[in-house]
C-alpha cells in the first residue's frame, strides 16, 4: 500500500506487538509500524510521512530511534512540534505520548511498554467494565525498565536516577551546576563542568556526584523530603513527591556511607557519634538560585537513616492571588490579614501548607511602615524587612517566653509559628485583643474543630470569641497529570454525593499515569480551603453554649464553603480526581 509520501510506508496489522504511531489527520486515520528506520514528516513528498496540512513545515520533525527507545526531533519548523500540548525540541517518546502537528496527531504506542507498566490487576466489582484500577499508595513505585541486563551497581542506580531527573520538565541545569554550601556559608564544592572537584580521590569524587545526582532528582521530581534509608546489603532511596513515597533506587552500604560523610560534613555534624539522633542543615546553589535543606538523622537497626527536607522556595506561592482561593475567600482572607488587630488562625495536619499560606499574609502587608515579628520552629522563609526568631529550648527559648518578649518591642503584626500550650495561646489571645494583629495556626480537623481545639488546649470562652477573627482550614491534593488523565462518567454514588454540592456533573477525570508524573497519574498539589468568619452571632454562641451543629448553622447563613466542597469544584474542572478528594477531605 502507498504512503502519504511517494516512499512505501508498512502500515500496521492489527495485533503486532512492534512500536507504532497512530495517525490522525485530515487524509484519514491509519498505524505506522516502527521498525527501527527513521519516519521523517512534514509538507513535501520526500518525507517518509507527506502532511496535507498548512500549518506543517516542509520538513517539520522526524521520529527517529535512540537508546532505550524512539524520540521526537523538531527540524526547525514554523509552528513548532507539540509533545503532550507543550512544545519540544527533542524528547524521549513514552508509551501513550500525542506528538501534534498543526491538525495532524501522531499517538506512540508501544505494546512491550505497556506490558512493563501494567498494573496489577485487582478485582473490583465496584467499577465499570471500561475502568482501569487506580494505584494505591503502597503500590506506587518509579518504574524502570525491568528487561534492560545491567552488571555494575554504580551504572544501574546512574542510569535509574537519570530517568528520574529526564522526566522533569525544567531542564536549565544539570548535575555539574550544583554548588553544595555547608551550615557556615562556605561553598564546599563548586558547581563545575566535570561534575567532579579537581584533585579529589575517585571514592570521594563517585559520592560527591552522587550525592549531586540525588539533589537533582529532587529538583526535577519536586520532592520535598530524601529518605535514604540502609538495610542489611544496600541502602534504599526514597523520594516524597506530592505526599506521597516513590522508590526510587538502591545503594551499595559503601556509597551510603561515603554520601553521609559528605552530608554530616556540610551540616558541621560529629562524624564519630553513630548512635545518637542529629540534625543539622545545608544549603545549595544553582545558577543564583538557593535552596536549603534540613537533615535528619536517626540510628535503626542497620545503621543511620538519613532524611532530608527540601526547603525550595521556588515551587511554593508567595502571594495570596497564588493560593488558588475562591474569589470571595480571596476577598475576606485579605481584609482580615490587613486588619490593625485580631487574630488569623489557619488550621490542618504538618505539611497542609498552612506556614505558606501566612507569609502570603505577610507579604500583603507593608513591613517598612509596620513592625513585623514572627517567632517559628525553625524559620523556613526568609522575608526582608521583617525581624524573624527562631525557637530553641535548649536555651530556654520557647513560643511562650518569646511572645512575652517581643510585645515589649512595639510589634504591629505576630506571626506564631504553632499555638501548643495553654499559655502561648493565652499570650497569643490577649495580644489581638490589645491592638496587635496575630497570625498562627493550630491543628484541627476542620475551622469549627479549631474552636473546640482551643478550648481543649484551656483557654477561656470569653478570649476564644473576642480575639478570633478568621479561620482557615486547608489542605494539599494532588493534580491530575494534564497530558496523561482520562475522562470516565461518574458513578452513581459519585454523582450522588457531588450533586449534594454542585447540581450532578457529567464528567470526571482519573488519573492515568505517564513518564511526566512519574507513572502517579498526579503533577504537583493544590490547596483547598474552607474560611468561617466569627461575627457577632458566633461570638454569642461561643460565649454561650458553643456546639458543632449550632456553629455550622450560623456558618451557612453566610458564604461558607466546606473543604470537600471546595475539592468537588475542582474535580468539575479536571483539576483533581474524586478520590483525591475523598482521600483528604472525605469524612
Amino acid at each position: 500500500m502507498r504512503g502519504y509520501g511517494q516512499f512505501e510506508i508498512n502500515w500496521l496489522e492489527t495485533g503486532s506487538a512492534m512500536p507504532y504511531l497512530e495517525v490522525k489527520s485530515q487524509q484519514g486515520n491509519k498505524r505506522l509500524k516502527l521498525d527501527g528506520s527513521t519516519i521523517t514528516v512534514g509538507r513535501l513528498p520526500d518525507n517518509v510521512l507527506q502532511l496535507m496540512d498548512e500549518q506543517a513545515s516542509r520538513h517539520h520533525c522526524v521520529i527517529e530511534p535512540c537508546k532505550g527507545g524512539y524520540k521526537v526531533r523538531d527540524l526547525g519548523s514554523s509552528n513548532g512540534t507539540l509533545l503532550n500540548k507543550k512544545s519540544v525540541q527533542n524528547e524521549m517518546l513514552d508509551n501513550g505520548d500525542v506528538v501534534r502537528i498543526g491538525n495532524c496527531e501522531l499517538r506512540f504506542i508501544d505494546p512491550e511498554q505497556q506490558q512493563v507498566h501494567k498494573r496489577p490487576e485487582v478485582p473490583d466489582f465496584s467499577m465499570a467494565p471500561d475502568e482501569d484500577p487506580i494505584l494505591s499508595a503502597d503500590e506506587i513505585t518509579i518504574d524502570m525498565d525491568l528487561n534492560e541486563e545491567v552488571t555494575d551497581a554504580q551504572t544501574t542506580y546512574e542510569r535509574k536516577l537519570r530517568e528520574i531527573i529526564d522526566s522533569g520538565i525544567d531542564k536549565t541545569f544539570d548535575v555539574h551546576d550544583i554548588s553544595l554550601v555547608d551550615s557556615r556559608g562556605v561553598t564546599v564544592h563548586q558547581a563545575t563542568a566535570a561534575g567532579l572537584e579537581k584533585g579529589s580521590e575517585e571514592e570521594t569524587g563517585e559520592s560527591i556526584r552522587a550525592f549531586r545526582m540525588l539533589l537533582l532528582a529532587c529538583f526535577r521530581s519536586r520532592a520535598t523530603d530524601l529518605h535514604i534509608e540502609p538495610r542489611l546489603d544496600n541502602a534504599a532511596i526514597r523520594l516524597r513527591v506530592d505526599g506521597y513515597m516513590l522508590s526510587a533506587v538502591e545503594l551499595s552500604m559503601s556509597l551510603y556511607k561515603r554520601i553521609l560523610g559528605v552530608v554530616k560534613i556540610l551540616c558541621q555534624i560529629d562524624t564519630s557519634q553513630k548512635n545518637t539522633v542529629q540534625d543539622g542543615h545545608f544549603s545549595s546553589a544553582v545558577k543564583g538560585h538557593r535552596v536549603d535543606y534540613r537533615v535528619s538523622l536517626t540510628p535503626a537497626m542497620n545503621g543511620q537513616k538519613l532524611v532530608i527536607r527540601v526547603l525550595d522556595t521556588g515551587n511554593a506561592p508567595s502571594r495570596l492571588h497564588e493560593l488558588g482561593l475562591l474569589p470571595w475567600m480571596y476577598e475576606k482572607l485579605r481584609t482580615i490579614a490587613t486588619k490593625d488587630t485580631g487574630l488569623l488562625l489557619v488550621c490542618g495536619p504538618t505539611g497542609s501548607g498552612k506556614t505558606t499560606t501566612l507569609y502570603s499574609c505577610l507579604r500583603e502587608i507593608d513591613v517598612e511602615q509596620r513592625n513585623a515579628i514572627t517567632i517559628e520552629d525553625p524559620v523556613e522563609y526568609y522575608l526582608e524587612g521583617c525581624t524573624q526568631i527562631p525557637v530553641d529550648h535548649k536555651q530556654g527559648n520557647t513560643f511562650a517566653t518569646i511572645l512575652r518578649s517581643i510585645l515589649r518591642q512595639d510589634p504591629d503584626v505576630i506571626f506564631l509559628g504553632e499555638v501548643r500550650d495553654i499559655e502561648t495561646a493565652n499570650v497569643a489571645m490577649q495580644a489581638a485583643m490589645t491592638g496587635h494583629l496575630v497570625y498562627t495556626t493550630v491543628h484541627s480537623k476542620d475551622t469549627i474543630g479549631a474552636i473546640f481545639r482551643l478550648f481543649d488546649l484551656g483557654v477561656e470562652a470569653y478570649l476564644v470569641a473576642n480575639a478570633l477573627n478568621l479561620i482557615v482550614a486547608q489542605r494539599l491534593v494532588r493534580t491530575l497529570c494534564e497530558p496523561c488523565k482520562k475522562p470516565s462518567k461518574p458513578k452513581p454514588a459519585q454523582n450522588m454525593k457531588m450533586g449534594a454540592h454542585l447540581g450532578g456533573v457529567a464528567k470526571i477525570y482519573n488519573p492515568n499515569g505517564c513518564r511526566r508524573c512519574l507513572r502517579t497519574g498526579y503533577h504537583g498539589r493544590r490547596a483547598i480551603f474552607e474560611l468561617l468568619q466569627v461575627e457577632d452571632t458566633m461570638r454569642d454562641l461561643i460565649l454561650k453554649s458553643p456546639t458543632i451543629t449550632g456553629i455550622r448553622e450560623i456558618a451557612e447563613q453566610g458564604l461558607f464553603t466546606s473543604l470537600q466542597s471546595f475539592g468537588y469544584q475542582l474535580v468539575t474542572q479536571g483539576i483533581t480526581s474524586f478520590d483525591e478528594v475523598e482521600r483528604i477531605s472525605g469524612s
